[in-house]
This record gives structure tokens, sequence and C-alpha cells, in this order.
């Protein structure tokens, strides 16, 4: 009896690509959010608001950090890996980037004045 099939393990290579890939395009949409950050007067000068602006729009960018490294794992013959490094880094940023924001909203609630 043979090993899986060669055709089913690049099935799960350019699926996971593809998937990164949308990813990295729907978080452009975070650009938008980004830039109105500093739409307040004084924001500029706070630099917990540049770090948030700058990490939730770091996303296309993490989306192609992914496939990169999962592509060249993926070259050196290791699919099954080159497929967890290309969804996991898109990963960990996306739940820090919920971390961060579930943390700040329950900082910042309506009674309390946040001072970000």
């Amino acid at each position: 009896m043979s090993g899986t099939p060669t055709r089913l393990g690049w099935l799960w290579v350019f699926l996971a690509t593809v998937i990164v890939a949308v990813f990295g395009l729907v978080s452009m949409g975070m650009w938008i959010p980004a830039v109105m950050m500093f739409d307040a007067p004084g924001s500029t000068d706070k630099p917990l608001v540049w770090f948030f602006a700058v990490y939730s729009s770091v996303g296309p960018v993490v989306a192609i950090l992914g496939l990169v490294v999962g592509w060249i794992r993926v070259f050196l013959g290791q699919r099954g890996r080159g497929v967890k490094w290309m969804l996991l880094i898109p990963l960990v940023w996306l739940v820090s980037l919920i971390g961060i924001v579930l943390a700040t909203s329950a900082i910042c609630t309506g009674d309390r004045v946040c001072e970000l």
C-alpha cells in the first residue's frame, strides 16, 4: 500500500496559500480605521495610538511573511510544516490584535475615559 498521494499534499498547500492571500486582502481594510485614529486632536502625541495604528495595519505584511516562510518550508521538502507556518503566522497576529482590542475595551468602559 502506498502513502498519501502527492496531489493531496499539494492541494493543502495551495488551499492554505489561497486562504492566507484572501486574509491579506481582507486585512487591508484595517488601514481605514488606523488612519482615522489620528482624527482626534492630540492623538498624534500618544505612543499607544501609534502602536495600535501600525500594528493593526500590518495585516497584509504578515500575510506575505506567512506565505514566504510557508513556501520556503515547502521548497525545502517540509510540506506539512510549510502549511502550518503559512497559517500560524497570520493567526498569531489576528489573535493578538483581537486580544489588544478586547483588553482596550475592558479598560476603557463607558464611565471611564481612556487616555491611550
